[in-house]
């Protein structure tokens, strides 16, 4: 009894849409040449921007900043890990 209407505006049986005049596909645009890659030089002291701004202004800030410092590191280690394994590390120098 209740029997659904077909709609007449199926998109399934539409045909491919065709492509508007003037639209550019940009899968077929050239694409310039990157860059090589520079090496990645390691970091001697990530907190220091962090440090550099003071202690954050809230209650016990100097604990704050403690723990902001050590998140810094931390993230910083994961990105030297992550160069590491895409060969990507500055040899160190033989100075020191």
């Amino acid at each position: 009894m209740n029997q659904r209407k077909a709609s007449r505006s199926n998109p399934r049986r539409r045909g491919p849409k065709r492509p508007q005049p003037g639209v550019a596909d940009s899968w077929l645009l050239p694409v310039a040449e990157l860059p090589a890659v520079e090496p990645i030089v390691m970091p001697g002291d990530v907190g220091a921007m962090l440090r550099s701004l003071g202690d954050p202004p809230m209650r016990n800030g100097v604990a704050a900043a403690g723990y902001f410092t050590t998140v810094v590191e931390r993230a910083a280690g994961v990105a030297l890990a992550l160069a590491f394994s895409a060969d990507l590390v500055a040899p160190a120098d033989a100075d020191g």
